[in-house]
Protein backbone atom coordinates (compact mmCIF):
# COMPACT_ATOMS: atom_id res chain seq x y z
CA UNK A 1 0.00 0.00 0.00
CA UNK A 2 2.80 2.32 0.99
CA UNK A 3 4.39 1.58 -2.87
CA UNK A 4 1.04 2.27 -3.83
CA UNK A 5 0.12 5.57 -2.09
CA UNK A 6 3.89 7.27 -3.37
CA UNK A 7 3.32 6.02 -6.76
CA UNK A 8 0.13 8.07 -7.29
CA UNK A 9 1.57 10.69 -5.66
CA UNK A 10 4.04 11.23 -8.18
CA UNK A 11 1.48 10.81 -11.08
CA UNK A 12 -0.36 13.83 -9.50
CA UNK A 13 3.26 15.70 -9.05
CA UNK A 14 3.43 15.59 -5.37
CA UNK A 15 6.88 15.56 -3.51
CA UNK A 16 7.20 14.92 -0.22
CA UNK A 17 9.03 16.89 2.09
CA UNK A 18 9.61 15.69 5.82
CA UNK A 19 10.78 17.34 8.81
CA UNK A 20 10.80 16.42 12.79
CA UNK A 21 10.88 13.66 14.90
CA UNK A 22 11.96 10.44 13.47
CA UNK A 23 8.40 7.97 12.98
CA UNK A 24 8.66 5.98 16.50
CA UNK A 25 7.91 1.95 16.12
CA UNK A 26 4.35 1.35 16.24
CA UNK A 27 1.56 0.84 17.38
CA UNK A 28 0.59 4.81 18.32
CA UNK A 29 -2.78 6.82 17.50
CA UNK A 30 -1.69 8.98 14.93
CA UNK A 31 -3.31 12.85 14.78
CA UNK A 32 -3.03 14.92 11.55
CA UNK A 33 -4.88 18.09 11.06
CA UNK A 34 -7.21 17.57 7.68
CA UNK A 35 -7.08 19.62 4.55
CA UNK A 36 -7.99 17.39 1.51
CA UNK A 37 -8.56 13.96 0.27
CA UNK A 38 -4.64 13.81 -0.26
CA UNK A 39 -4.36 13.53 3.19
CA UNK A 40 -4.73 9.64 3.36
CA UNK A 41 -2.10 9.24 0.26
CA UNK A 42 0.54 11.25 1.66
CA UNK A 43 -0.08 9.90 5.73
CA UNK A 44 -0.45 6.14 4.31
CA UNK A 45 2.64 6.68 2.22
CA UNK A 46 5.02 7.20 5.40
CA UNK A 47 2.91 4.95 8.35
CA UNK A 48 1.34 1.42 7.88
CA UNK A 49 -1.82 2.74 9.60
CA UNK A 50 -5.58 2.14 9.39
CA UNK A 51 -7.86 5.22 9.14
CA UNK A 52 -11.00 6.35 10.22
CA UNK A 53 -13.19 7.94 7.50
CA UNK A 54 -16.46 8.79 6.42
CA UNK A 55 -18.67 6.04 5.18
CA UNK A 56 -19.10 8.32 1.65
CA UNK A 57 -15.27 7.93 1.11
CA UNK A 58 -15.57 4.31 0.24
CA UNK A 59 -16.99 5.56 -2.91
CA UNK A 60 -14.55 7.78 -4.28
CA UNK A 61 -12.01 7.18 -7.27
CA UNK A 62 -8.58 6.04 -6.05
CA UNK A 63 -8.76 7.32 -3.04
CA UNK A 64 -11.87 5.20 -2.19
CA UNK A 65 -9.95 1.88 -3.34
CA UNK A 66 -6.45 2.67 -1.25
CA UNK A 67 -8.62 3.34 2.05
CA UNK A 68 -10.83 0.02 1.71
CA UNK A 69 -7.27 -1.66 0.42
CA UNK A 70 -5.86 -0.21 3.97
CA UNK A 71 -8.55 -1.35 6.19
CA UNK A 72 -10.13 1.96 6.32
CA UNK A 73 -12.88 1.91 9.22
CA UNK A 74 -15.80 3.47 7.63
CA UNK A 75 -17.98 5.56 9.90
CA UNK A 76 -21.61 6.66 9.81
CA UNK A 77 -21.26 10.24 11.51
CA UNK A 78 -24.93 10.80 12.20
CA UNK A 79 -25.04 6.98 13.92
CA UNK A 80 -23.88 6.71 17.65
CA UNK A 81 -23.97 2.91 17.17
CA UNK A 82 -21.47 3.77 14.30
CA UNK A 83 -19.04 5.73 16.23
CA UNK A 84 -19.09 3.18 19.42
CA UNK A 85 -18.45 0.18 17.26
CA UNK A 86 -15.34 2.15 15.54
CA UNK A 87 -14.01 2.82 19.01
CA UNK A 88 -14.05 -0.73 20.18
CA UNK A 89 -12.47 -1.39 16.65
CA UNK A 90 -9.54 1.48 17.01
CA UNK A 91 -8.94 0.12 20.75
CA UNK A 92 -8.96 -3.79 19.36
CA UNK A 93 -5.87 -2.50 16.77
CA UNK A 94 -4.21 -0.61 18.99
CA UNK A 95 -4.19 -3.25 21.28
CA UNK A 96 -2.80 -5.78 18.19
CA UNK A 97 -0.11 -3.60 17.85
CA UNK A 98 -1.41 -1.46 14.35
CA UNK A 99 -1.25 2.03 13.70
CA UNK A 100 -4.73 3.95 13.06
CA UNK A 101 -4.94 7.22 12.17
CA UNK A 102 -7.24 10.14 13.17
CA UNK A 103 -8.20 13.58 11.77
CA UNK A 104 -9.61 14.65 15.20
CA UNK A 105 -11.03 18.17 13.74
CA UNK A 106 -14.22 15.98 12.12
CA UNK A 107 -13.65 18.16 8.81
CA UNK A 108 -11.67 19.48 6.34
CA UNK A 109 -9.95 23.18 6.58
CA UNK A 110 -8.09 25.39 4.31
CA UNK A 111 -4.95 24.35 6.67
CA UNK A 112 -4.11 28.22 7.95
CA UNK A 113 -5.71 27.05 11.21
CA UNK A 114 -7.36 24.11 13.52
CA UNK A 115 -10.31 23.30 14.46
CA UNK A 116 -11.20 22.13 18.00
CA UNK A 117 -10.36 18.28 18.34
CA UNK A 118 -13.25 16.03 19.08
CA UNK A 119 -11.77 13.55 21.88
CA UNK A 120 -13.49 10.46 21.92
CA UNK A 121 -10.96 8.21 20.23
CA UNK A 122 -8.27 9.91 22.54
CA UNK A 123 -9.88 7.66 25.24
CA UNK A 124 -8.56 4.59 23.02
CA UNK A 125 -5.12 5.61 23.54
CA UNK A 126 -5.40 6.23 27.18
CA UNK A 127 -7.13 2.66 27.44
CA UNK A 128 -4.65 0.78 25.43
CA UNK A 129 -1.88 2.47 26.68
CA UNK A 130 -0.36 3.38 23.37
CA UNK A 131 1.39 6.93 22.44
CA UNK A 132 -0.30 9.63 20.25
CA UNK A 133 1.76 10.79 17.37
CA UNK A 134 0.90 14.87 16.10
CA UNK A 135 1.60 14.61 12.51
CA UNK A 136 1.41 18.41 10.60
CA UNK A 137 0.28 18.61 6.90
CA UNK A 138 0.72 21.14 4.54
CA UNK A 139 0.11 21.92 0.73
CA UNK A 140 2.82 24.32 -1.01
CA UNK A 141 4.02 25.36 -4.16
CA UNK A 142 7.65 25.10 -5.17
CA UNK A 143 7.75 28.69 -4.27
CA UNK A 144 6.37 27.60 -0.91
CA UNK A 145 3.59 29.56 -1.67
CA UNK A 146 0.11 27.74 0.20
CA UNK A 147 -2.11 25.98 -2.11
CA UNK A 148 -5.25 26.40 -1.11
CA UNK A 149 -6.71 24.97 -4.75
CA UNK A 150 -5.81 21.30 -2.13
CA UNK A 151 -8.12 21.53 0.02
CA UNK A 152 -11.34 19.79 -0.33
CA UNK A 153 -14.35 21.71 2.09
CA UNK A 154 -17.46 22.52 1.93
CA UNK A 155 -20.01 20.94 -0.37
CA UNK A 156 -17.73 20.21 -3.28
CA UNK A 157 -18.04 17.29 -4.94
CA UNK A 158 -15.27 14.63 -5.04
CA UNK A 159 -14.82 15.24 -8.71
CA UNK A 160 -14.50 18.58 -9.17
CA UNK A 161 -11.73 18.90 -6.17
CA UNK A 162 -9.70 16.03 -7.97
CA UNK A 163 -10.05 17.73 -11.22
CA UNK A 164 -8.59 21.17 -9.48
CA UNK A 165 -5.94 19.62 -7.84
CA UNK A 166 -4.81 18.11 -11.01
CA UNK A 167 -4.60 21.64 -12.67
CA UNK A 168 -1.34 21.97 -9.64
CA UNK A 169 1.61 20.70 -12.17
CA UNK A 170 4.27 20.69 -9.07
CA UNK A 171 2.60 20.31 -5.34
CA UNK A 172 5.25 20.09 -2.39
CA UNK A 173 3.41 17.77 0.73
CA UNK A 174 5.26 19.25 3.65
CA UNK A 175 4.89 16.70 6.83
CA UNK A 176 5.93 17.96 10.12
CA UNK A 177 6.36 14.79 12.64
CA UNK A 178 6.17 15.90 16.28
CA UNK A 179 7.35 13.99 19.14
CA UNK A 180 4.77 11.60 20.03
CA UNK A 181 2.68 12.16 23.64
CA UNK A 182 2.24 9.30 26.28
CA UNK A 183 -0.76 8.78 27.76
CA UNK A 184 -0.24 7.62 30.87
CA UNK A 185 -1.37 10.77 33.67
CA UNK A 186 -3.32 12.07 31.28
CA UNK A 187 -7.09 12.48 30.74
CA UNK A 188 -8.78 12.50 27.11
CA UNK A 189 -9.58 16.16 27.17
CA UNK A 190 -6.18 16.82 28.53
CA UNK A 191 -4.45 14.39 25.94
CA UNK A 192 -6.56 16.22 23.25
CA UNK A 193 -5.53 19.56 24.11
CA UNK A 194 -1.90 19.01 24.20
CA UNK A 195 -2.03 17.42 20.93
CA UNK A 196 -3.82 20.56 19.45
CA UNK A 197 -1.87 23.14 20.77
CA UNK A 198 1.16 21.41 19.52
CA UNK A 199 0.02 20.64 15.59
CA UNK A 200 -1.57 24.53 15.95
CA UNK A 201 2.37 26.11 17.21
CA UNK A 202 3.67 23.88 14.31
CA UNK A 203 1.03 25.62 12.05
CA UNK A 204 2.19 28.67 12.90
CA UNK A 205 5.75 28.17 12.91
CA UNK A 206 5.01 27.78 8.95
CA UNK A 207 3.01 30.78 8.73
Amino acid sequence: MAVWCRDLLIRLGVRMEISGADIPPGPFLLISNHISWMDILVIRALVPARFIAKEEIALWPLVGKSAQAAGTFFIARKRLSSFRNIFEQVRRTLENEECVAVFPEGTTTCGEGLLPFRTGLFEAAIRTDRPVLPLCLQYEAPDRRPLKSISYTGGESFVRSFWRTLGEPHITARIRICPPLLPKGRSRRNLSLESWEILRSTLNQSS
